[in-house]
């Protein structure tokens, strides 16, 4: 496990207490296309974005911590407040290249235009919307390292994270105060 994971985790054990018990949740999101990996399904609808569907039943909540007592979920969050002034990540990619064998597989330059393609395809069609919404459904807000901050004082959006990792880009959602 990377070292900032294994941090991630700690701090995320600092919150439980008061009925507060750590069990994260992340989205798993499934996609159209044909083959195992996300770049055999990538390849297989010929780099379409139009083609490249994510299924509406796909598991999209993600929250770190549970409150036994009152059933409140919250994400937890290694930032200061203060940080949240300006756009921050809140989750993992919708799909991303992470591995070498990956790299082997794909291009940087394919890879990053089908990137591009998507969001411009998706940005104004509802989708990014849906996937933030079904995100934080349940979710009382986040909990951050000096507070606590409600969902309503929160706003998200979807963006690409250029040259995130070996320069391919990442499709995430990301999070400010309002």
């Amino acid at each position: 496990m990377q070292k900032r994971a294994v941090s991630g985790v700690v701090f995320e054990n600092s919150f439980i207490g008061d009925g507060w018990v750590r069990k994260a949740t992340s989205p798993r999101l499934k996609w159209g296309g044909k083959g195992r990996t996300i770049i055999d399904k990538i390849k297989s609808i010929n780099y379409n974005p139009e083609l490249f569907i994510l299924d509406e039943n796909s598991n999209m909540s993600k929250y770190d911590i549970y409150n036994t007592i009152t059933g409140g979920k919250r994400e937890v969050k290694k930032y200061p407040k203060e940080s949240l002034k300006g756009w921050s990540l809140y989750s993992e990619a919708f799909f991303k290249i992470a591995s070498e064998n990956a790299v082997k597989q794909i291009s940087v330059d394919v890879y990053n235009k089908f990137v591009e393609d998507y969001y411009e395809y998706h940005k104004n069609s509802g989708l990014f919307d849906r996937v933030i919404k079904k995100m934080n459904e349940g979710i009382e807000g986040v909990q951050v390292i000096d507070t606590f901050i409600p969902m309503n004082e929160l706003e998200f959006k979807v963006d690409i994270i250029r040259n995130s990792w070996k320069k391919y880009h990442r499709l995430s959602v990301l999070i400010k105060l309002k």
